[in-house]
């Protein structure tokens, strides 16, 4: 069958490529036509830029998907072809995963709605591991991809929530999705400084990082759920190592692989544990995500990858619509 994928086929280029693949699936195994993929502003974009060096390209790249299933294995049980799944697919037409790699999408929820289920699911993983509960007030700094949903998701969860992000639409996003307390910059918090028992740092600026570890009470948390994939500042460790030290801040990692990808007895949190939440949360309207993306065709990704790269995107979320492929 004729597919067709999106690749890295250089630094900072992306194409949209042609190619054969079978469609026969194994006993447990899922096929499906994709409908809509998110695109990762963070993951993808130091993929493409190369950040870290020695890139192999050409390369795949993809972060999530909504697949219209078009044939099962002999073994699949509650899935059928016609269902859409929520799978961790690459950019691509044609998608075969394991069954126990895909998430069934309600009937009634827009595909561009499930496929968003991946970003609230990130900031889960804090949310699991925080020993900080709804009587405090938490922190999340960056209202991207990743910090709009992590601020409406600890919202939803009982926790008095502040967002900060110096991005006036983006600040206007988030009170349209029920976050009423925002602002510019960490200065305009005035008396709430010290008293936050959690912050979560989506933005992935290390100097963001550092400026939130002064901003709880002592104590207090500092996820850092946004990841850091460069330098972006020249300050020294002893500041940040002087702050955790001083007012006994917790420092952890938020990146989701802390999770198990699936949930075992006695172990229910997992990843896509969280996926299957989140999906449900944003289904019900708990999580807010119309208004929040921009549908685009697969044949233009080099244009979105360099707008998204160049900060230029207009909205939160870019997602790839194929349904014109299908």
């Amino acid at each position: 069958m004729q597919n067709q994928k999106i690749m890295f086929v250089e630094r900072q280029q992306a194409r949209l490529v042609p190619e054969m693949v079978s469609v026969q699936p194994t006993p447990t195994q899922v096929v499906g036509k994709t409908l809509v993929s998110v695109v990762s502003s963070g993951s993808e974009t130091g993929g493409y830029m190369d950040f870290f060096g020695g890139g192999q390209f050409p390369c795949p790249t993809g972060y999530a998907g909504v697949l219209e299933v078009i044939a099962v294995g002999n073994e699949v049980r509650g899935i059928t072809p016609g269902d859409r799944v929520f799978a961790q697919s690459n950019h691509q037409l044609i998608s075969v995963m394991d069954q126990s790699d895909v998430i069934r999408v309600p009937n009634d929820m827009k595909s561009e709605h499930a496929v968003l289920c991946r970003f609230p699911a990130i900031s889960m993983t804090t949310m699991i591991h925080t020993q900080i509960r709804p009587t405090e007030p938490v922190l999340v700094t960056g209202l991207g991809a990743v910090g709009l949903v992590c601020a409406q998701m600890m919202r939803h969860c009982g926790y008095d929530v502040c967002g900060v992000d110096p991005s006036p639409v983006r600040r206007g996003m988030a009170e349209r999705c029920g976050i009423r307390h925002t602002c510019a910059s960490l200065e305009d918090l005035g008396e709430l400084k010290g008293r936050f028992g959690l912050a979560m740092e989506c933005s992935g600026v290390d100097q963001a990082m550092i400026d939130a570890a002064n901003y709880v009470r002592k104590g207090g948390e500092l996820s850092i759920v946004g990841v850091p994939w460069r330098r972006s500042s020249d300050t020294y460790a002893h500041t940040l190592f002087e702050t955790i030290f001083m007012n006994y801040v917790k420092i952890y990692s938020g990146w989701e692989w802390s999770l198990p990808l699936h949930s075992a007895d006695f172990f229910p949190n997992s990843n896509f544990h969280s996926f299957a939440t989140a999906m449900e949360w944003i289904r019900q309207g708990s999580i807010q995500v119309e208004g929040t993306f921009e549908l685009f065709d697969p044949a233009n990704c080099s244009d979105i990858y360099r707008t998204i790269a160049n900060g230029k995107l207009e909205t939160v979320f870019a997602i790839f619509d194929w349904r014109k492929y299908v």
